[in-house]
């Protein structure tokens, strides 16, 4: 958990530096999916569902 926080901090400090439209949505949309993943990993593992068949 401690790597996705610094990697959230180091995204965040580089996506309000970058100067490009581009790079910066490519940023941003890393910082989401790291977001995501940071959520995941504080939930209970009874929360998971097995959706396969």
């Amino acid at each position: 958990m401690r790597l996705i926080y610094h990697e959230l901090k180091k995204l965040t400090c580089d996506f309000y530096k970058c100067d490009s439209p581009v790079i910066k949505e490519m940023i941003l949309s890393d910082i989401l999916l790291l977001n995501k993943a940071l959520i995941l990993s504080k939930l209970p593992s009874y929360n998971f569902i097995d959706l396969t068949f």
